[in-house]
């Protein structure tokens, strides 16, 4: 019987698609049938006009012994005061057959046969740019509501005396029975996911937009508040990014906002009640919850995928894991991504569920990710042409992959509001997620099905439509709140249908040139690190964490111009850091000698040590040559080294040479560069050749001094034996 229905619904669908139009019943004038605001859809507001808006049903979902009371205002821009105004409900005891059919009335568009139902109701006196409010309500079993699905609500407005009419529209589905439907297997995918803060500089956040963010009326206080009061009931899982922990973690002490590349001049801001607050509310729900890790600062797997950087990737998935373990309790719920606490499968979520066949195998190689949650528009459901989040899919190496499709028709529902929406909308996006997860039961009440939520990434709804989605998806006999864990288990139940695109480039996602600019940094990242001494494990996962969060997909926003910033601010900070590691010594020194020790000094202006080899090149068939010598250098913070070069040369001449800094791996520091001429004179042994020849002479004229004088104090004095003798 049931197959049967469902045949007799889809030729009834086509009937009305063609027919409708040109039916519509006459108690509504065609006019009155163009709906002037969108989204359950209410009338927009044009000159002269009256505007009726739906801002309420209650209860949401009928059951045969309700009476359901539809509730909203309407606004006189007539340009005059109107006397009063009849309002009228209308509806059609048929359910709708699919889900674009629902859409297209609720937006307005065609027309059914529409009936009075209820008592209408009157307002009073409506001033010219007044708004008053109304109510009218209904039996839906009195109305002809008969089997499970969604069902047609119009409200039209009439003002007295004139020609002036408005319309508003709205989807209400009936639950008839206990087992009307087999229920879907929801699951929800629950966002705490913000713009990445930090870049290279200790205890800094680039904004401190997250002050306002993490407070209670704030979007993220918003989300932790409304997911910790159903998580347990709806089975949330948790999806956050690492690199928000951080941030909020920072700011649990005095930190500091804004500044320079160099990390100067920034605004010192005392802790944060929030952030404390807030990180303390989530460490304590996720303890035995589901959570869901993206990459680090939500890093674009996609375009780092096309781009090549997987080891970007690699780097963003290790921080995940590194950052989350050290600021949520260990083990934080039942981790799906990486190696995954608990044993679940590890579960990515590509920004706007996009995903081609070489980003599965990157997820599968870089992230160890089993399962893919992707938008349902990537792939036709399994049940085709019904609904279902279930299905498999191959990698572009042929191994298999679960998918999750989350459901898109209530991911733009979910997308189109904001906090700052006006009451009519909000209630528009809450009343439409039960009329499309109704629909999704009722195309195929038989089928055991499963539905996946997922709102945006960074979503922002107010405290009262978080709350009201969540407690439908409790109360909603047609849905069964699961985890997502389960549903990822049950993937590997599904078929492999078909192999995702092999290689599609969105255009929302980081463009090529952007990551050959991230690429860059990349690299001299990579080289300070190599530069400095035994850096610390915190210092060299800070600078990755740096480059990570240029690679974030909150910069894929169009005019967003943070992932520039970020990056322009991480390249200046470090050609600034490695600049301060110099050479010091003269241009031009002189060889008296055919060989000579030449001194060469190092500079360390960091306040880290750092390791480096000095390395001399001369030109080619040079007569001057550089002997060994040990050219490691460790130099202190803060202070000058000094090694000593052996230089020897073979001829007299002036030689040019290259002085250069090398990393201890040998890297070259090409900033530390230098020219450096070296004269050699031989002056030095022709001088020594002359102070040996001067040391001779003088020592052979001292001997003939010495030998004349003895000949003349040795020798008889004739005069003095002569006068001797005769005296005697």
């Amino acid at each position: 019987m049931r197959s049967v229905r469902t045949v007799v619904r889809t030729l009834i669908a086509g009937f009305l698609a063609l027919a409708g139009p040109a039916l519509a019943a006459p108690a509504v004038p065609a006019h009155a049938q163009e709906v002037q605001q969108q989204s359950f859809r209410t009338d927009s507001t044009a000159s002269r006009q009256l505007t009726l808006s739906i801002d309420g049903v209650s209860p949401n979902f009928a059951i045969p012994s309700s009476t359901v009371r539809v509730s909203g205002t309407l606004t006189n821009h007539t340009g005059s005061a109107i006397t009063s105004a009849a309002i009228q409900l209308l509806t059609y005891p048929q359910v709708f057959f699919t889900r674009s059919d629902m859409d297209n009335f609720a937006r307005g568009h065609g027309a059914l046969f529409l009936q009075q139902a209820g008592t209408p109701g009157v307002t009073g006196r409506v001033a010219n740019g007044a708004t008053v409010r109304w109510t009218v309500s209904f039996r839906p079993a009195l109305a002809g509501y008969g089997g499970f699905g969604v069902y047609p609500v119009e409200v039209a407005a009439s003002a007295a005396g004139s020609g002036y009419q408005a319309t508003g529209r709205t989807l209400l589905p009936f639950w008839p029975e206990k087992d009307a439907a087999k229920p879907l297997d929801t699951a929800w995918i629950w966002p705490l996911i913000d713009r990445p803060q930090q870049g290279p500089c200790s205890q800094t956040l680039a904004t401190n937009s997250l002050a306002a963010s993490l407070g209670a009326a704030g979007r993220l206080g918003t989300l932790l508040a409304a997911g910790q009061r159903w998580a347990e009931r709806d089975h949330l899982t948790w999806a956050i990014d690492p690199a928000l922990l951080s941030d909020a973690n920072v700011m649990t002490h005095r930190y500091k906002v804004g500044g320079s590349s160099e990390c100067t001049g920034a605004k010192h801001m005392p802790a944060s009640a929030a952030a404390i607050g807030w990180l303390s509310t989530l460490r304590d729900e996720t303890t035995g919850q589901s959570v869901l890790l993206t990459p680090y600062a939500d890093a674009d797997v996609s375009a780092l995928t096309h781009a090549g950087m997987d080891q970007n990737l690699r780097t963003a998935y290790r921080l995940s894991e590194s950052v989350a373990g050290k600021i949520l309790p260990p083990p934080f719920g039942i981790t799906e991504t990486g190696t995954g606490n608990g044993g679940s499968a590890a579960i990515a979520w590509p920004a706007g569920g996009v995903a081609d066949a070489s980003v599965a195998t990157s997820l599968a190689s870089n992230g160890r990710i089993r399962t893919l949650v992707l938008s349902s528009r990537e792939l036709p459901p399994v049940d085709a042409p019904f609904d279902n989040a279930l299905d498999a899919t191959t990698t572009g190496s042929g191994t298999r992959m679960g998918v999750l499709l989350a459901d898109s028709g209530i991911a733009g529902v979910l997308a189109a509001r904001s906090a700052g929406s006006p009451a009519g909308s909000r209630f528009a996006a809450e009343q439409n997620f039960l009329a499309e997860t109704a629909m999704i039961a009722a195309e195929a009440p038989y089928l055991k099905r499963a539905l996946v939520v997922a709102p945006p990434r960074r979503w922002n709804p107010s405290a009262a439509e978080a709350n009201a989605l969540l407690s439908l998806t409790s109360a909603a006999p047609w849905l069964r709140p699961v985890g997502l864990s389960s549903l990822a288990a049950a993937t590997s139940r599904v078929p492999t249908r078909q192999a995702l695109p092999g290689s599609r480039v969105s255009r929302a996602e980081l463009s090529a040139g952007f990551l050959s600019q991230v690429s860059a940094v990349d690299l001299s990242a990579a080289l300070y690190k190599d530069l400095l001494y035994q850096p610390s494990a915190s210092l060299l996962d800070s600078l990755d964490a740096a480059v990570t969060a240029t690679t974030s997909t909150a910069w894929r926003v169009p005019g967003t111009a943070g992932g520039a910033l970020a990056l322009g601010t991480l390249a200046n900070y470090l050609s600034d850091a490695e600049e301060k590691v110099q050479i010091i010594t003269g241009r031009k020194i002189l060889l008296a000698g055919a060989s000579g020790d030449t001194p060469v000094s190092v500079q360390n202006l960091l306040p880290l040590p750092v390791q480096v080899k000095v390395v001399a090149t001369v030109p080619p068939d040079s007569h001057l040559s550089v002997g060994k010598f040990d050219n490691l250098l460790l130099v202190p913070p803060m202070k000058t080294g000094t090694v000593r070069m052996p230089v020897h040369s073979t001829a007299i001449g002036t030689t040019t040479m290259q002085l250069q800094l090398v990393t201890k791996n040998g890297s070259p520091l090409t900033w530390t560069t230098q020219s450096l001429s070296v004269q050699a004179t031989r002056y030095g042994r022709a001088l020594l050749v002359l102070i040996a020849a001067a040391l001779g002479v003088l020592v052979l004229t001292s001997a003939a001094r010495w030998v004349r004088r003895w000949l003349r104090d040795g020798k008889p004095d004739d005069r003095t034996e002569g006068r001797s003798g005769g005296a005697g």
